[in-house]
Order: structure tokens, then C-alpha cells, then sequence
């Protein structure tokens, strides 16, 4: 009987693979656009073309209030990011 290889060996191998240059370049769709995330070595995360320009808004709520959100995005068949596009709209219209 035969050994099965080893999950360590296995993943440095396909990690050394990883690690070797691409015979061509890669370049992005042109509706998608990159933002490198840290250093060399870690992963790259990708955005739409439609949120160019915008900056992100993070807010810390209580667990009951997200599940709030989340149960009004899904009776209104809306997301959650175009609940709180509205919700800005309001505050800027109320203090406007």
C-alpha cells in the first residue's frame, strides 16, 4: 500500500506553482478596476467600475439592528447599500 502524500508537501507545491511568473501579462477588464491590498505577496481586491471615486462609510451597530437591516432589504428586495444611500438622502434633506 502506498503512502498518501502529505497536505503540508502538497500545498507548498501548488504554492511554488502559484509563485511562478505567468507565461503572459494579465491585465484587468476595463469595467474593473484593482486596488492592491498590503504588500507584496497578499491578495488583491477588486471593486466596480461604478463605485470609482466613492468612499467607504463604516458603521458599528448593535447584532439586533443589523438583523433589523438585513430583514427590511430582504421585504423590500433592496440591498443593504441602497438602504443606507436612502438613509443618507433623508439625514442631508433633514439638516439641509
Amino acid at each position: 500500500m502506498s503512502k498518501r502524500p502529505s497536505l503540508a508537501d502538497t500545498m507548498k507545491a501548488v504554492a511554488a506553482q502559484k509563485a511562478a511568473p505567468p507565461a503572459a501579462t494579465f491585465s484587468a477588464p476595463p469595467e474593473r478596476q484593482t486596488s492592491a491590498v498590503g504588500g507584496e505577496g497578499e491578495g488583491r481586491r477588486y471593486f466596480a467600475a461604478t463605485r470609482e471615486g466613492m468612499k467607504r462609510i463604516t458603521v458599528a451597530v448593535a447584532p439586533e439592528e443589523h438583523k433589523k437591516l438585513k430583514r427590511l432589504a430582504v421585504d423590500a428586495g433592496r440591498s443593504i447599500e441602497d438602504l443606507m444611500r436612502e438613509a443618507l438622502a433623508d439625514l442631508f434633506a433633514k439638516h439641509s
